[in-house]
C-alpha cells in the first residue's frame, strides 16, 4: 500500500482584539489583528472561519451573527487623541520643540487618510483641551504651536479626560500620550484610567521620554489599557517620537473589522465576554476573549480632574495684549472671546459653545442671543478692548471659528 502523507497541521495564529466599538449596539465592531508566527498580520481571511461567541456573566453562551469581515480601509473613521505633556520639565533643551515637530509631522501623516481626525489634550498640573476633534490641519497645528511648558504632571487626569472624549466618537479610537516625568498631580489613579480603558474598549499608548519616567508603572498601565509602552531618548525627541507615532498608526491600519449583531440576553450595562476564534470546527487556529460593556454610559468630560473653569479668568479685569493672545490656540481664542459674553448670561446657538459652557460651574444662561444683543452697554471698556483684540488675532489667522451665528 502506498504511504499516506500526513496531513499538515494548520498554521497557528495569534488573535488580538485591539478595541471594541459599541456605538451602534446591538451591532458591535471588533478591531482585530490575526498575527502569524513571524508577527506579520495575516491577510485574506476566510469569513466562514470567523466565529464570534458572547458569554454572559452567568456563563450562558450566545453565537453571534457576523455580518462583515473586512480590512481597515482608507476612509474608515479613526479618532486619535494626542495627549501632550507640557509640564515644566519639558522646558529642557530640545524636548518641547522636538515634541511639537513630531506631533505636527504625525498630524500631516494621519490627515492624509480620509476619515481620520485628531484632538489635542495638553496637561501640566491641569488638563486643557487645546483642540477638539477635527480634520483641520490648521486648527491642530494651532493647538500644538500653543503648547508651553509649566507646572507639574497630571498624566492620569489627562488620560482619563482623553478616554472620555474619544469615547464620544465611533469607529476606531485610540489615545497616544507622551510624558517625561513622574505622575504627581492627578485626582484619578492609574487604576481609574485602566478601568475606563477597559470599560470603553479604547487602547492607550504611552511614550516615556528620558530617564525620569517611571518605566514599570507606565508600561504596566499601557498593557492594562490594551496599548503599548515606548521609550524615547531625550536627545532625539523629534525623530524618535515621529517614528513611534507612525508605527502605532500603521499598526492600527493593519487591523481587520469584524462586525456582528449581538444575540446575548445579558444586562447591557454589565461586562460580558466576547470570544473570537478562527479556523474549522475542531481545528481552531486562533482564539481570544475580550471583555466589554455594551452600553457604557461614560460622561464626556472628567468631573474630578483639575481642569481650568475659565480660559482667561481675568479678561474682565485686565487688558490682554496681542502678543499674549497670539500664544493661544484658535480654539482657546474662540472660547475666551465668547467667555466674555457667557459671563453676562448670554445664550449661544453654536453647538460647540453650548456644550462647552454647559460644563462651566459659573455659567447660567439668562438671555437668548437675540435678547442679549438688544441690551445696551453689555460690556465694560476692558471687555470691549479684549473682544476687539481677540477678534483681530483670529481674523489675522483666518480662524474658521469666526462665524456669524452664535
Amino acid at each position: 500500500m502506498p504511504d499516506t502523507a500526513p496531513e499538515e497541521a494548520p498554521e497557528q495564529f495569534e488573535f488580538v482584539i485591539s478595541q471594541v466599538d459599541n456605538a451602534a449596539f446591538p451591532e458591535v465592531t471588533l478591531y482585530v489583528q490575526l498575527l502569524a508566527e513571524d508577527g506579520s498580520a495575516a491577510e485574506n481571511l476566510a469569513s466562514e472561519k470567523v466565529h464570534i461567541t458572547e458569554v454572559g456573566a452567568d456563563g450562558t453562551e450566545y453565537n453571534a451573527t457576523v455580518s462583515q469581515l473586512a480590512p481597515f480601509a482608507k476612509g474608515d473613521p479613526m479618532s486619535i487623541n494626542l495627549v501632550v505633556d507640557q509640564s515644566g520639565s519639558m522646558d529642557a533643551i530640545g524636548k518641547m520643540d522636538g515634541a511639537k515637530t513630531a506631533a505636527l509631522g504625525f498630524v500631516d501623516e494621519l490627515l492624509a487618510s480620509d476619515g481620520t481626525q485628531a484632538e489635542v489634550t495638553a496637561f501640566d498640573d491641569t488638563v486643557s483641551n487645546r483642540q477638539p476633534f477635527t480634520e483641520s490641519r490648521e486648527l491642530l497645528a494651532s493647538a500644538i504651536d500653543a503648547l508651553e511648558p509649566d507646572g507639574e504632571t497630571a498624566l492620569n487626569d489627562a488620560l482619563y479626560w482623553a478616554l472620555q472624549r474619544a469615547n464620544l466618537k465611533s469607529g476606531a479610537r485610540m489615545v497616544i500620550a507622551f510624558t517625561d516625568g513622574a505622575e504627581n498631580a492627578s485626582y484619578y489613579s492609574a487604576e481609574d484610567v485602566a478601568e475606563l480603558s477597559r470599560l470603553t474598549g479604547i487602547p492607550v499608548y504611552i511614550i516615556g521620554i528620558g530617564d525620569d519616567v517611571e518605566y514599570g508603572l507606565l508600561n504596566d498601565l499601557a498593557q492594562r489599557c490594551h496599548g503599548g509602552y515606548y521609550e524615547v531618548d531625550e536627545r532625539d525627541v523629534a525623530v524618535s517620537l515621529r517614528e513611534i507615532y507612525d508605527a502605532i498608526y500603521a499598526d492600527q491600519l493593519s487591523m481587520m473589522r469584524i462586525v456582528f449583531t449581538s444575540q446575548c440576553q445579558a444586562a447591557t450595562d454589565a461586562y460580558r465576554s466576547v470570544r473570537a476564534s478562527y479556523g474549522e470546527e475542531g481545528a481552531l487556529q486562533a482564539e481570544t476573549t475580550f471583555e466589554y460593556v455594551p452600553v457604557d454610559a461614560v460622561d464626556s468630560f472628567a468631573t474630578q480632574a483639575h481642569t481650568d473653569d475659565y480660559v482667561l479668568a481675568d479678561s474682565a479685569s485686565r487688558v490682554y495684549s496681542e502678543s499674549e493672545l497670539e500664544q493661544m490656540s484658535l480654539w482657546e481664542l474662540y472660547l475666551a472671546r465668547n467667555e466674555i459674553f457667557a459671563r453676562h448670561g448670554r445664550g449661544f446657538k453654536n453647538q460647540d459653545l453650548v456644550e462647552h459652557f454647559a460644563t462651566r460651574t459659573w455659567y447660567s444662561e439668562q438671555y437668548t442671543p437675540e435678547e442679549f444683543d438688544a441690551l445696551p452697554n453689555q460690556f465694560s471698556k476692558i471687555e470691549l478692548e479684549n473682544i476687539e483684540t481677540m477678534h483681530a488675532v483670529e481674523t489675522a489667522h483666518n480662524s474658521p471659528y469666526l462665524v456669524t451665528a452664535k
